[in-house]
């Protein structure tokens, strides 16, 4: 059955209808059972508005061989303990896919990110997936929903209820900005950093990465889907393009260019990004930049304090562990990082859980040594981070991949949370940090002032 975009909710709640558990079409796993429909469309971006669920994750990695959109939830994961549910549920489902990401570290709650737990994992209802072959759309049903009719009953209207057609999909309010400020100001950002480097100076501590947050507040309510189209257009180059709308009013995503890990099978592929440069106005200027960037002594040891992690983190999760490519550059739309890469396969005792709480956060997002870094984070930022330069992706059985939540901004109703850090070591300027910083934030805010009903300065 092939369905169009537009008669979603119409086409498949009908054919629900009509199924039954002896369906040819139907795969069953022990708690959810899967239907396919052939999708009449290609482009899955295109139709991320076209549903009003609050719930929708939209992933696209870096490789551009996995591409999907999640909407809605059977079942939510809250929190960190639940790791072995999810290890436990895609284990029995060939066909499952649990998406979504967890806030970066343990912290109080912030108004910009109320209602967000420990972590927001979720099964999703249906997961509409690009193949070789085209677009699949994926309904997943618990399996009460052939129990009887009124569990049938129950799950339909949920199905519906998910795919509601958006009436504001493709409508664009007239919007302008009222306010825009650093939350973090250029002297408090001094004396933070400046607090920083007199910790490493007197401590044990070799890095943290600090960050700053700017805050933008719109006159209207903000089409996320609208800024997230116009984001992947400029950064589909070398960059996941990820959006999260975890609530009815709350909407996440990133254009982040770091693999946090990548497992396929029991091959696991992961990112060494640190050390950073801004692009060069022109091929003479970038070139340059490049070559300092690669001679310069404080960005190659904030570089090497991530990949030597790294590699002490793997050699006690995995074997054949191999560098596929060392200190080259890696080229974004505003800035160029310095880029390690490796490859190694999984133990067979270790989980991917373990590989998220062992490898996350790396030293290119909190810092050296690791609870110490994260303890002053907690102490020298003024923002909450969220999901800022936290792990969000998926789990399945055959493949997960996990990406680092940078170059990321979180639209709240009226306001644009924009997010961006560096790393700290001994010969930090509080002056070249902030400008690392603004650069980083230029995928947002070059977004903004490229629209000419806004007023950003």
């Amino acid at each position: 059955m092939r369905l169009s975009a537009n008669n979603l909710q119409i086409d498949i709640i009908n054919a629900l209808i009509k199924l039954d558990c002896s369906s040819e079409d139907l795969i069953k796993g022990s708690e959810y059972s899967l239907v396919k429909f052939e999708a009449g469309f290609n482009n899955i971006s295109s139709i991320i508005d076209l549903f009003q669920t609050s719930k929708k994750f939209y992933f696209l990695n870096k490789d551009k061989d996995t591409e999907f959109l999640a909407l809605g939830s059977w079942r939510d994961f809250s929190s960190l303990y639940h790791y072995e549910d999810i290890e436990r549920l895609i284990e029995s489902h060939d066909f499952l896919k649990i998406c979504g990401a967890q806030r970066f570290k343990a912290e109080a709650d912030s108004l910009e990110w109320h209602g967000l737990e420990d972590c927001s994992y979720f099964v999703p209802k249906v997961l509409i997936e690009t193949t070789p072959q085209g677009v699949d759309i994926n309904v997943i049903l618990p399996n009460s929903f052939f129990a009887d009719e009124q569990n049938k009953k129950e799950a339909l209207h949920e199905l519906a209820i998910t795919l509601d057609p958006n009436p504001r999909h493709m409508h664009s309010d007239y919007n302008h900005i009222t306010k825009n400020i650093s939350e973090t100001s250029k002297n408090q950002w001094s004396k933070i950093v400046e607090a920083a480097v007199s910790k490493i100076n007197r401590s044990q501590i070799s890095k943290i990465v600090l960050s700053r947050k700017l805050k933008v507040s719109f006159k209207n309510p903000i089409s996320s889907y609208e800024q997230f189209k116009t984001l992947k257009e400029n950064n589909s180059y070398n960059s996941y393009n990820i959006l999260f709308q975890f609530s009815a009013h709350q909407c996440f995503y990133s254009v982040t260019p770091e693999t946090l890990f990548k497992l396929d099978g029991r091959k696991v592929l992961i990112d060494s990004i640190a050390g950073t440069t801004k692009r060069g106005a022109n091929k003479q200027e970038d070139d340059t930049l490049e070559a300092n960037l690669l001679s310069n002594t404080k960005e190659l040891e904030e570089h090497r304090h991530v990949s030597s992690y790294i590699e002490e983190t793997l050699a006690n999760l995995a074997s054949d562990i191999e560098i596929t490519k060392k200190e080259q550059i890696l080229k974004l739309k505003y800035i160029q990082h310095i880029h390690t890469k490796y490859e190694a396969t999984l133990n067979d005792s270790a989980k991917r859980s373990d590989l998220i709480t062992k490898l996350h956060p790396t030293p290119a997002v909190a810092g050296l040594p690791k609870p110490l870094a994260i303890s002053l984070i907690s102490e020298l930022e003024t923002n909450s981070r969220g999901l800022y330069a936290a792990p969000i992706g998926y789990f399945s059985k055959d493949k997960t991949e996990l990406a680092v939540g940078l170059r990321c901004a979180l639209v709240d109703k009226t306001d644009l949370h924009i997010y961006a850090g560096c790393g700290i070591v001994k010969d930090s300027s509080a002056e070249k940090e902030w400008n690392e910083t603004t650069n980083k934030m230029k995928n947002f805010t070059e977004v903004i002032k490229a629209k000419s009903w806004t007023n950003f300065q």
